[in-house]
């Protein structure tokens, strides 16, 4: 009798992995560490994340790794090794991560469908959510995103919007732009801290296009740097919707997290949000009035 050979079982389908160069992880790494990476020559090599554990870290703020996880992530392959700095645990930069993280999801969306709107986000424009479609719930009240018309235009924009993420996960330098905050009438950091101060405002903060945070006043258990790497791309996104029914451009948003009311302003090169309490409203006024501050020269500099 001619014996049944089994099955070939199909091999497991990789895990999405997030492809970043190392030396732009270990830009600010224990010298002794980037000693070892010039050592071992892998100054050109590139680590896979899985992008599974990358979400889940920055939904806490903080992606850490072992060396010894990462140099087994490395590609090319290094050979398997004992380091002396096995154990220590390194902190990955939260402003490379994210707007990498963020154009791997876009591109993900985009292979599925060219042009795809979430049936759970609200309408923008009328106050009103959308229908739910047959077989699902409809989206809960609490969450919701209300463009307000009343000081839309309340300050000038003299420079080009910024660019939403494009859907290449190759890590490429941003250039920081060429702001010059003391020639304004109020610096980022004055802003904040003038927010702040405001009646119902419980935390603000300023960041640059490419998600790096130039000042922050914000309660103890949330991460500076991970609402400032996030900030400019929930704004582009929410731009980019605008742009597609040809409302023009967005140069604020107000929107709404449960209770939590939120106002994000773009003022040329910067980015200033501020939040407030559960169920208050915030001074919108006021936050709009340092925004244009923060575009606004002062007048010894109009003067020249």
């Amino acid at each position: 009798m001619r014996a049944l050979t089994p099955p070939a079982t199909a091999p497991k389908p990789a895990e999405p992995a997030l492809i970043v160069p190392l030396l732009a992880l270990a830009e600010t790494w224990p010298d002794v560490l980037r000693l070892e990476l010039a050592q071992m020559n892998l100054q050109e090599s590139q680590v896979a994340l899985p992008m599974r554990s990358v979400e889940e870290a920055l939904k806490r703020g903080r992606v850490v790794f072992p060396w010894k996880a990462l140099r087994a992530m490395i590609q090319p392959a290094v050979p398997p090794a004992i380091s002396a700095h096995d154990a220590v645990s390194l902190d990955l930069p939260l402003k490379v991560l994210a707007p990498l993280f963020l154009g791997r999801q876009k591109q993900a969306g985009k292979t599925q469908q060219k042009t795809a709107v979430d049936e759970n986000i609200p309408n923008l424009f009328f106050g009103t959510a959308p229908a739910a479609a047959p077989g699902r719930e409809a989206a809960p009240p609490g969450n919701h995103v209300v463009a307000k018309a009343v000081d839309t235009n309340f300050y000038p924009r003299t420079a080009a919007p910024t660019s939403p993420p494009t859907g290449n996960t190759e890590w490429t330098a941003q250039p920081v732009p060429n702001t010059n905050f003391l020639s304004r009438c109020i610096t980022p950091k004055e802003a904040v801290e003038q927010a702040v101060a405001l009646p119902g405002v419980v935390g603000a903060l300023a960041a640059l296009p490419d998600g790096l945070m130039i000042a922050s006043h914000l309660p103890p258990d949330l991460n500076p740097e991970t609402l400032a790497a996030f900030l400019p791309h929930i704004f582009s996104k929410v731009s980019q919707c605008t742009k597609e029914l040809r409302m023009g451009e967005l140069n604020n948003l107000h929107f709404t997290v449960g209770t939590v009311p939120w106002k994000i302003h773009r003022v040329n090169a910067i980015f200033f949000a501020a939040f407030g309490r559960a169920g208050e409203a915030l001074p919108g006024a006021q936050l709009a009035g340092l925004a244009a501050d923060l575009d606004r020269k002062k007048q010894q500099e109009v003067s020249k």
